[in-house]
């Protein structure tokens, strides 16, 4: 999309098939390498500018924007377009704003209960792109995307008391939490959530026992040791390398998190349990914290977990 005062043709970027590239190219790069192949997703580029009947600014889309402006700009691009798309051969609407547009950061609707409508069909999922994707990329597509197919933010919209920021509660790990991060792979977890990970990969650790993790980050093996506390929370296991999109890593080592299904994403639903005392992890840009090595213990609510080296676990209930 373009405005009145910020024309495609003469941005810095006049091709839209620069934005698929820096978009839904890498993004579906990264979301082969999380889903083992299984995410089947299509993405259509429609190579020509759309031009929105508001100039950029009036849209007022700044960091935390309300659904209802939100929406009015997405219908502006559905109604400047629909004579051109038919969208009830869709069922997910990417909007990109042309370069240096006044859009700053990349929300996502899920609305299929309240679709947005236009004479050649309606739309319920939709991301606008901003300028954050530039620096984000195809972390961001994957990103947002999660949130389309069901997966929360694991960062918090506001910092917990005792925490040191609102990625105290997820690190470095999964790019659902910092896009950043040196670890941008899904959680296990998710993964089994989205069938990525079969139910016959994950172990129920409803006793003591010592089970053999692979890495998240490859396909076969036992990847998630799952320990109920009761129907809303449990405690998970995994295990992470420096390979794949984690390649960034330096070491190996188990993710021991809590599980919390009385909140929502932004809220702390999933909290990563490091092996000191502190309650949150602190945040560091060039080393990962929050991992067990062999011979640490974490222990929570009665579960003490201790790596055994490699992808070896113990847990033990009290």
């Amino acid at each position: 999309m373009d405005f009145p005062n910020k024309r495609g043709p003469d941005s810095q970027h006049p091709e839209p098939s620069f934005y698929y590239d820096l978009l839904a190219r890498d993004g579906l790069e990264v979301f082969r390498e999380i889903s083992y192949g299984k995410l089947r997703l299509e993405v259509e580029l429609f190579d020509q500018w759309f031009t929105m009947p508001r100039d950029d600014g009036d849209y007022r889309m700044e960091r935390v924007i309300s659904p209802e402006r939100h929406r009015a700009y997405m219908q502006d691009a559905m109604d400047v377009s629909c004579g051109v798309v038919d969208y009830s051969q869709f069922d997910i609407l990417y909007i990109v704003p042309v370069h240096g547009s006044a859009v700053p950061f990349s929300p996502t609707m899920v609305g299929k209960d309240r679709p947005l409508s236009c004479a050649s069909g309606e739309i319920g999922l939709a991301v606008t792109f901003g300028a954050d994707m530039y620096s984000r990329k195809g972390k961001l597509f994957a990103h947002e995307n999660g949130h389309i197919l069901g997966l929360p933010d694991l960062y918090t919209y506001e910092v917990t008391a005792g925490a040191a920021d609102g990625f105290s509660h997820c690190g470095t790990w999964d790019l659902m939490g910092w896009i950043e991060g040196l670890a941008p792979d899904y959680m296990a977890y998710s993964k089994w959530r989205l069938g990525w990970i079969e139910d016959g990969q994950v172990a129920c650790a409803a006793a003591d026992g010592e089970f053999t993790l692979t890495p998240v980050e490859t396909e076969e093996g036992l990847k998630l040791v799952m320990i109920p506390l009761d129907e809303y929370h449990g405690y998970a296991v995994e295990y992470r390398k420096p390979i794949g999109l984690d390649k960034a890593l330096p070491e190996e080592g188990l993710l021991f998190y809590r599980l919390d299904g009385t909140v929502c994403g932004g809220l702390g639903c999933l909290t990563i349990i490091p092996p000191e005392e502190e309650q949150y992890l602190r945040l560091d840009r060039s080393a990962p914290d929050g991992l067990l090595h062999p011979g640490q213990t974490a222990s929570r609510d009665g579960v003490t977990v201790t790596a055994l080296g490699g992808g070896r676990v113990r847990v033990t209930r009290r």
